[in-house]
């Protein structure tokens, strides 16, 4: 391999871009353990509102955090463009996107998986003050710029607190 292919391959990041409520965001691909369709979520009483229940993720059960509520993006879309009744909505699947959080693993559902992209380092600038977002920045690794629309880079492991990541495994202890 020349050394100018491998210097533009350590300058390049690959990336998931999903969709939650109409909306495209970018993860880190490295930080996906494993993306599986969404299966049959068994729902928690009492549990923090963002989570949909438990989902058996290979013989482990695992908590599925519902983006859409964590990230509030129906508090932030002030016209919900409704799909056309020629849509199939059977043919709509949404996915789990597992990933590690401090030694746990936890499913993120999201509506669709768009595609894995690899960008330039040079693509991708820190989170303005001035831009106003309806993520936490403490999640929010950057903006990713793309030549049709900029997305937000979300770190999924900085999502949950410290506090949801105890009452996520108190949850599970209590079902046992």
């Amino acid at each position: 391999m020349s050394q100018e292919i491998l210097n533009e391959t350590r300058n390049q990041i690959s990336l998931i871009l999903m969709e939650v409520n109409g909306e495209q965001f970018a993860i880190d691909l490295h930080d996906a353990k494993e993306i599986v369709l969404a299966g049959q979520i068994r729902k928690l009483p009492q549990s923090l509102d963002y989570i949909d229940g438990i989902f058996n993720y290979r013989g482990e059960i695992v908590h599925v955090l519902n983006l859409n509520k964590k990230l509030k993006l129906d508090e932030h879309k002030k016209v919900k463009i409704k799909e056309s009744a020629d849509s199939n909505d059977e043919n709509i699947k949404q996915h789990i996107i597992i990933v590690t959080v401090n030694g746990i693993n936890v499913g993120f559902l999201v509506d669709r998986i768009i595609n894995v992209v690899h960008v330039s380092v040079n693509d991708i600038v820190g989170l303005n003050p001035i831009i106003r977002t309806s993520a936490d920045a403490r999640y929010i690794r950057g903006i990713v710029k793309f030549k049709d629309n900029p997305r937000i880079w979300l770190d999924l492991k900085k999502i949950l607190t410290e506090a949801e990541q105890n009452s996520m495994q108190d949850d599970l202890i209590h079902q046992l």
